[in-house]
């Protein structure tokens, strides 16, 4: 039914309320079933009280995950010990928060992977960079993918709009031409990640390859069923074994590393004779501007071992991008569809948006014809109205609206850690906490996102609640921490940020 728009549309953002995604650590965490042996050597760290008659805290959690969190921290303060599926877990709150995420000492990949296996799913496509923390694909993403995000951009958006339209023409339409979507969109959505990400990863020649897309889409496919599909199952020990023990010896995911192999080998094979003819003919070669090309001259920097070592990394860059950014971006739509009231305002944002940048740009034109210089070409008048990084960085709706998104639909406990070492919490003031050794600790997101430094009202969606802050969707901190923090905040969140708000911007378009 049409819901008459507001200028401030308020809907209560926990869980029954709002549309509610799994995402990757969410799908994870719903999935596990590790068993610590016991709770951390902290005797001075409290244990939750159970209702009369539940065995753990799952059910009261489940009903209603808000107040059973403020429970918790009124009668026990910022740091707990709960039961929850079947795990014994500190819950780590607020002013504790920036610590965990600062310290060394403390490690979620440590954490993901001893409930999933996750470390050797991703290693079975690589030959090279198998160090517990090895520092080379958050270096490939910080090197080559974020840097080149506005060159980039044009060739992103040209893939999402061509999938998009070719998706939308498949469908019914109403009396009102409104699109019947008749199947899930995020079938619709990875395509559309998986036709963009391929172009920037491996070139345009490559991502023609109709079996190099299919591979790419289900590679990410794979990654959420390793992750638990988003089921809320229990996984136990001995299936958690059995998981591990096939993702090393079988490597299931080599099948999707020969796809792009087979690709790319005559594909480079043809970009080294011409760089050799350039070089006898002493011209400049003019070398590919993808990822791959990236890797194969930094070949010896990224320590690969072979062509197809590369052609694993670039796989695994692939199923963290598609994955991610697909499931969220659908839950773009999901709250478009859910918050119709914000359309007209996002819409109106994309229609003046492209005015102001393009007097902007003749200003600038104008200032170097006045100095007698040539126009370089990324001023060339007929990009002036494109979805350019540029654009898509002044949308600061849907920034807000992306920023929102994230606040509202993330699980209130999540990103589980795990203890390297013996490590001692501080508020700062005289309260300290230690975390012994091996134990499992959970964020209690709520503590963040739901704080009262987020303003008024922060049980209810408000979409626009970051407009006029210095609060991008890319800014990460303690107030804010989907992508991390500190020097452990996801190096990609800026390709993955500028995506959401290209198909957000995409599809209000249409």
């Amino acid at each position: 039914s049409r819901i008459k728009p507001s200028k401030s549309p308020v809907v209560p953002c926990h869980s029954g309320h709002h549309p509610i995604g799994i995402g990757l650590v969410s799908a994870v965490y719903v999935g596990m079933k590790a068993h610590n042996k016991s709770f951390s050597v902290d005797k001075s760290i409290p244990i939750a009280s159970l209702r009369p008659g539940d065995p753990s805290h799952d059910n009261e959690y489940d009903e209603d995950q808000d107040t059973f969190l403020e429970r918790c921290q009124a009668q026990y303060g910022d740091v707990f010990n709960i039961y929850l599926m079947n795990n014994r877990m500190t819950v780590v709150s607020g002013p504790f928060l920036r610590e965990v995420f600062m310290s060394d000492n403390f490690n979620a990949m440590d954490a993901l992977d001893e409930i999933t296996g996750m470390r050797a799913f991703i290693l079975s496509m690589s030959k090279s960079n198998h160090e517990v923390d090895s520092p080379e694909i958050h270096g490939i993403v910080r090197d080559n993918i974020t840097p080149n995000l506005p060159k980039y951009t044009a060739e992103i958006v040209a893939r999402l709009e061509k999938i998009l339209d070719k998706a939308m023409a498949k469908y019914n339409k109403s009396e009102d031409g409104t699109v019947i979507v008749e199947k899930q969109p995020i079938l619709v959505v990875e395509e559309m990640v998986a036709n963009a990400m391929a172009n920037v990863i491996v070139g345009p020649q490559i991502a023609k390859n109709h079996q190099v897309l299919d591979s790419f889409i289900t590679t990410a496919s794979d990654f959420g069923k390793m992750l638990g599909g988003g089921e809320v199952k229990k996984k136990s020990i001995w299936r958690t074994f059995l998981d591990n023990t096939e993702h090393k010896l079988l490597s299931p995911l080599q099948k999707h590393v020969k796809v792009l192999f087979d690709a790319a080998t005559p594909v480079i094979l043809e970009r080294r004779r011409l760089e050799q003819e350039a070089e006898a003919q002493g011209r400049a070669y003019e070398r590919p501007d993808d990822i791959l090309q990236k890797l194969l001259d930094n070949f010896d920097k990224y320590n690969f071992v072979d062509l197809e070592d590369v052609c694993g990394h670039l796989v695994i860059l692939v199923l963290a991008s598609v994955y991610t950014t697909s499931d969220t971006s659908t839950n773009i739509l999901y709250h478009l569809a859910a918050y119709p009231e914000c359309i007209d305002r996002l819409f109106e944002e994309q229609q003046v948006m492209p005015d102001t940048i393009e007097k902007e740009r003749e200003q600038q034109r104008q200032v170097l014809i006045a100095k007698g210089e040539s126009i370089p070409e990324d001023l060339n008048p007929s990009e002036d109205r494109a979805l350019s990084a540029a654009a898509i960085k002044r949308m600061v709706h849907m920034d807000s609206f992306v920023r929102e998104m994230f606040r509202c639909r993330t699980d209130r406990l999540s990103l589980n850690h795990r203890a390297r070492q013996n490590a001692t919490l501080s508020n700062g003031m005289v309260i300290s906490k230690v975390i012994s050794k091996g134990s499992t600790f959970i964020i209690n997101m709520k503590s963040a996102h739901q704080s009262p430094n987020q303003g008024e009202e922060v049980d209810k969606f408000r979409p626009w609640r970051f407009v006029g802050k210095s609060k991008a969707a890319t800014k990460a901190g303690a107030d804010f921490l989907p992508f991390g923090m500190g020097k452990h905040a996801c190096p990609g969140r800026f390709l993955a940020i500028q995506q959401l708000k290209t198909v957000g911007a995409l599809v209000i378009a249409r």
